[in-house]
């Protein structure tokens, strides 16, 4: 009994490991969840980052700066602002649907809108982006 256990427990153990390789290819920068593209009403969207405030604005502007794109890409919040405040300097992962560029942050470059209909927060630090 005891050996056919040992000769079992690497096989479950590879069968793990490459399992998860297998399931991590490379990682968009908004990772569509329904096709649709960048229009209103379009496809539905998950957007992995850290959530920051841009600006004094009131009412307060929150974005999401994704760090797994090179260079990071940026996208204004449209939520519950309560909500989001609470996730400010997290790595939280958002989905829902995203607008065109319409409004400017605070580096005055147009900045598409993610609508949250989904907030799962993931960590308590966010990456350093270069």
């Amino acid at each position: 009994m005891m050996n056919r256990l040992r000769a079992t427990l690497p096989a479950i153990a590879w069968a793990m490991f490459a399992g998860v390789s297998a399931a991590q290819p490379g990682i968009p920068k908004a990772t569509q969840l329904n096709p649709g593209g960048l229009k209103p009403g379009g496809g539905k969207y998950i957007v992995i980052g850290c959530v920051s405030r841009d600006g004094q604005t009131t009412p307060p502007v929150f974005v999401i700066s994704d760090s797994r794109a090179k260079p990071p890409a940026m996208y204004r919040l449209d939520g519950d602002a309560d909500l989001v405040r609470m996730h400010v300097g997290h790595t939280v992962e958002i989905g829902g649907p995203i607008t065109p560029a319409s409004s400017t942050g605070s580096s005055g470059n147009a900045v598409p809108t993610l609508k949250v209909e989904a907030l799962t927060y993931l960590s308590t630090t966010c990456v350093k982006l270069q």
